[in-house]
């Protein structure tokens, strides 16, 4: 258990990472209606770096990821 919440701790920080540099490629707030696959409630670690892989994966292919309409998003219940 305890190497999985370092395992965590470490991915979460190289995630917020991914984020900004996908940001600093896309714009501001590109990320903010994306649905990964990330659970922010209960995280899980192959879940986590999927998420990295597939946003380091459209920063090096400069191809934006698929994001849900604002109207929708906020219909949406997690």
């Amino acid at each position: 258990m305890i190497y999985e919440d370092v395992e965590l701790m470490k991915l979460t920080k190289e995630l917020t990472v991914v984020h900004k540099e996908y940001e600093n490629k896309f714009g501001k707030g590109s990320l903010n209606y994306r649905r990964g696959h990330n659970d922010p409630v209960h995280p899980n670690v192959e879940d986590i770096k999927q998420d990295i892989e597939e946003i380091n994966n459209a920063i090096k292919t400069g191809k934006k990821l698929p994001t849900i309409d604002a109207e929708l998003w906020n219909k949406l219940i997690f």
